[in-house]
């Protein structure tokens, strides 16, 4: 596994990690805490999606 790929598979996980905890740890109720995952969710989606397309483009071109 290439250096770049190990630091974007530790990104991830650590994101994940992150992300789990403040949602277990959060003093909100759990329909507002679910609606929060969801928004969360769909826009960590649409950022990986512009990354790797980016980061297609990028490596297409090289």
């Amino acid at each position: 596994m290439s250096s770049s790929n190990r630091f974007m598979t530790a990104l991830v996980a650590a994101t994940a990690v992150g992300a789990a905890a403040g949602i277990l740890l959060a003093p909100k109720p759990g329909k507002v805490t679910r609606r929060f995952v969801a928004m969360r969710t769909n826009t960590l989606r649409n950022k990986t999606e512009e990354y790797m397309g980016s980061f297609r483009t990028k490596t297409r071109s090289s």
